[in-house]
C-alpha cells in the first residue's frame, strides 16, 4: 500500500534540482536532498494552446520516437539491467563528461543510484518534448548539453507491475545522450554533505540488520531472489516497522550491495 505512488512512475532526474537524489516512499527530502520528480510532466499543460489535428498526428509521431531514439534507449536499458558504470558513462554527453572532470566520485553516484530503479530489456517506449528554458538557474550546477527530451521506458516490472522510468536526453553533435548536470564548487560542497547523510544512514542500516531474523529473513531472501526488491522493501517494512530508507538499506545488504 505504501508503495502504491511508486509504481506508477518511478522517477526521472529532476530538472531543477540538479544535485537531486531520488527521495523514495516515506523518505523524507531533506534540503541537501531534493527528490527526483515521481511524475512525468502533463502531456498537455493548462492553458496550452488547443492543437490542430495535424499537430496532434505530429505530436503523435514524434511520442513513437526516431530509429536512433530507439537505439539510444535500448543501451541505457542494457547498461542499466548489467549495471555497467563504463557503458552508462558512456551514454552522458562528451561536454557534460568534460564539465565534470575530476569530479567523478559524484558523477559515479548519479549513475549508481540510477542502477537502484528497476528496469528491463523488453520496454515500451515514449518520447515527449520538453518546453524551452526547462532546467531552471542553480546556483549549484548547471547542463553543458540542455535536455529537449523526455525518455519514457514502461515496462513490466518482476513482480508483474508496470513500471515507468523517465530520462531527460539532449543532443550533442547530432547523438542522442542523458542529460546530467555538472556541480559547481557549491554543488561539490553539497554533495559532501550528502554522502556524509548517507554514511550515517548506512551505520543505522548495519545495526537495524541485527535485528532481522528468521522467519522475516528468509521472506526478504526469497524475494530478493526473484529480483522482487519492491516487495521485499514492503515485507521489511510491515513486519519490522521501520522505515524506508532503512528497509532499503537491509534489502541492499541481503543482496551483496555492500556499498549501495
Amino acid at each position: 500500500m505504501l508503495l502504491k505512488p511508486f509504481r506508477t512512475i518511478l522517477a526521472f532526474v529532476a530538472l531543477t534540482a540538479p544535485i537531486a537524489a531520488p527521495a523514495y516512499p516515506q523518505e523524507s527530502a531533506k534540503p541537501q536532498e531534493s527528490p527526483w520528480a515521481m511524475r512525468a510532466p502533463a502531456a498537455v499543460p493548462q492553458g496550452a494552446p488547443t492543437l490542430s489535428a495535424q499537430q496532434r498526428a505530429a505530436e503523435a509521431a514524434e511520442e513513437k520516437g526516431t530509429p536512433e531514439q530507439h537505439a539510444f534507449a535500448h543501451k541505457v536499458a542494457n547498461a542499466m539491467s548489467s549495471k555497467d558504470y563504463a557503458a552508462m558513462k558512456e551514454l552522458i554527453a562528451p561536454s557534460t563528461l568534460k564539465c565534470i572532470g575530476k569530479n567523478d566520485d559524484y558523477l559515479e553516484d548519479r549513475i549508481k543510484r540510477q542502477f537502484e530503479l528497476p528496469i528491463n530489456r523488453k520496454f515500451k517506449l515514449k518520447i515527449t518534448k520538453l518546453p524551452p528554458n526547462i532546467t531552471a538557474p542553480s546556483k549549484y550546477a548547471t547542463y553543458p548539453m540542455l535536455p529537449t527530451h523526455l525518455m519514457s521506458m514502461d515496462f513490466t516490472a518482476p513482480d508483474g507491475n508496470h513500471d515507468t522510468v523517465n530520462l531527460p536526453i539532449g543532443q550533442e553533435a547530432g547523438n542522442w545522450y542523458e542529460a546530467q548536470p555538472c556541480p559547481n564548487e557549491a554543488g561539490m560542497v553539497r554533495f559532501g554533505k550528502l554522502q556524509h547523510m548517507r554514511a550515517m544512514q548506512r551505520e543505522r542500516v548495519k545495526t537495524a540488520m541485527l535485528q532481522v531474523k528468521d522467519p522475516v529473513k528468509s521472506q526478504l531472501l526469497a524475494l530478493i531472489g526473484k529480483h522482487d526488491e519492491i516487495s521485499a522493501w514492503r515485507v521489511c517494512m510491515s513486519s519490522l516497522h521501520y522505515d524506508f530508507p532503512t528497509c532499503k538499506g537491509i534489502v541492499a545488504l541481503l543482496s551483496g550491495q555492500e556499498d549501495y
